[in-house]
């Protein structure tokens, strides 16, 4: 059973940070599975074509990260599979995948907002 995560897109969309003319998100959402980060991110990459989002969940200790980039995002640069090996580097982990998504995991929970602050530079630095 997936859960609806009390965090939705839109709130998400509108809580990006402008990055050289992308929008960019690293966030952590309480309680959501692998499943739910997936279909958040494809949400978001169709409502917003110039947004990079990193998500992320802990379950069962272990970390679930999710990078998507929009098109747009894409065409200036940015990477989901570069970014989300970043990330999850510092997660203790690893992952890659696609230009507009990727997923990892990694194995220290405790080490993930440090991870999700350094994911805006990481996709400053691409962009």
């Amino acid at each position: 059973t997936s859960e609806c995560p009390a965090v939705h897109e839109v709130d998400l969309i509108n809580g990006a940070r402008a990055v050289k003319g992308c929008s960019g998100i690293a966030t952590h959402l309480e309680d959501a599975a692998a499943e739910t980060l997936r279909t958040m991110g494809d949400n978001i990459k169709e409502k917003a074509p110039n947004m990079v989002a990193v998500l992320s969940a802990v379950n069962d200790g272990k970390v679930n990260l999710l990078c998507v980039c929009g098109t747009e995002a894409i065409k200036k640069g940015a990477h989901a599979g570069k970014i989300i090996k970043e990330v999850a580097k510092m997660v203790g982990g690893g992952g890659g995948g696609r230009p507009d998504s990727a997923t990892a995991g990694g194995k220290q929970p405790e080490k993930l907002e440090e991870a999700l602050e350094a994911a805006n530079n990481i996709v400053e630095a691409q962009l």
